[in-house]
Parts: C-alpha cells; structure tokens; sequence
C-alpha cells in the first residue's frame, strides 16, 4: 500500500472520530475509495492503528490510533485544513475547486512548510468549514520572523485599513451582532482608533468595539 491511501486512511479516521465514537465497519463503508480488510491490516502491522475486541452492540470492532498514526493523521488533517484557509483567505479560489486542490496539497505538505504557512495565515483556529486545525509548533511560539497575511483585527494600528477573512467566535449572540454590523467576510474595515477603546468604519458607519471581540475578527491589511 502506497503512502497516499494510508493516509487518506487516517484521515477518515481522523473525521469519524470527530463526529463520535466509530468503528473498523463505518470506516470501511464511509470512506470513498475502496478499503479491505488487507488494507486494515497492513496500517495495522505499520503501527498506525489498534484494534479493539468486538463491541457488544452490533459486534462491531473497535478502532484507534496508535501514536505513530495520531501524529501522522494530524500533520494530513493539518495540512489538508490549511490548504483551504490558504485557497479560501489568500488564493480566492473558487470554493468548487478547493476541495480537490486541497486533497492533493495534504501529501506533499511537510511540517515546515505547514508551520510558515500557519503563521502566514495568522495561526487559523478552524478551516472555512469550521472544523478544528490541529495545532502546529509555530502555534506555541510567541515570535516567529514570518510576519503574518493574515491576523487578528486587534492588532492592527490606527489607521489601518484591511479586509474581514473570517471570523472565529462561537458566540452566537456575537456573531449575529457582528452580522447585523456589516462586519462579515469581505467586508472593508478602516481602523480609526485603538485606545481608550477601538473605533472602526465599516462603509459609512462608525462603530465602537470591545478588544476581545476584536481577536475574534481576523482580517488581511489592505495597503
């Protein structure tokens, strides 16, 4: 088996596990391209996987990772995600296109070149579907020498002008505030003022913000 399906393995495995609790069965019968038991058992041998006994409902065989195969399957996921920011916040490329692009980008992505884009990026907590980036090294670091395309609105200076790239908070309160605000994917901002408080434009319209929803708004500077 090359080192592609044995990724892409990993990977759905990676996905049903974020949605609950799954089986060597449900891997099996939810991933794409064809999988055989053989195929289990090499990544088995490999050291990627652990199998369980057979679960008392259905009898279904439990599946994990082993450690090799969780590092691994982060760095795949990781990079996958990535790739979408990229396309999605950089690129701008069309969102139909994206998928594929991104599957292919998964394999051939190292941990560095992940890292330097991770920080370009502005270290993204979800991908455009808003589902959790693993954390990288480049995450854990206060400073790095790449500066940022992509970062928090909180840390621009006054005067700054920039563009909305997505936006984070899981508040929902937040979010349809932001919304009924103008301030969306897209949107142009004009920072006017970062202290005593921050004062932003958007279209004709002035708006004063607390810094912490700020964080939450990650933008790219507009020269």
């Amino acid at each position: 088996m090359d080192n592609k399906k044995i990724e892409e393995i990993l990977e759905e495995m990676w996905i049903q596990r974020e949605k609950g609790s799954f089986s060597l069965e449900r891997l099996i019968s939810s991933t794409q391209e064809k999988i055989t038991q053989n195929d289990i058992l090499e990544i088995e041998k490999a050291g990627y996987i652990k199998k369980g006994k057979a679960l008392t409902v259905g009898r279904q065989v439990s599946v994990k990772f082993s450690e090799k195969g969780e590092i691994l399957a982060s760095q795949v996921i990781r990079g996958h995600r990535l790739a979408e920011r990229l396309m999605t916040d950089v690129l701008a490329i069309s969102p139909h296109q994206i998928e594929s692009n991104a599957c292919n980008f998964e394999h051939i992505i190292h941990h560095e070149l992940a890292d330097a884009i991770c920080t370009l990026l502005g270290h993204p907590k979800e991908c455009p579907h808003g589902r959790s980036i693993p954390l990288g090294s480049c995450c854990a670091k206060a400073n790095s020498n790449l500066e940022s395309v992509v970062m928090p609105l909180s840390k621009l200076f006054a005067g700054s002008r920039s563009k909305v790239a997505y936006i984070t908070s899981t508040h929902y309160h937040r979010l349809d505030r932001l919304a009924s605000l103008g301030i969306l994917p897209g949107a142009e901002i004009i920072l006017h003022q970062t202290k005593p408080s921050y004062v932003l434009q958007v279209g004709h319209t002035q708006i004063a913000l607390d810094g912490d929803i700020l964080k939450d708004i990650y933008v790219r500077k507009l020269v």
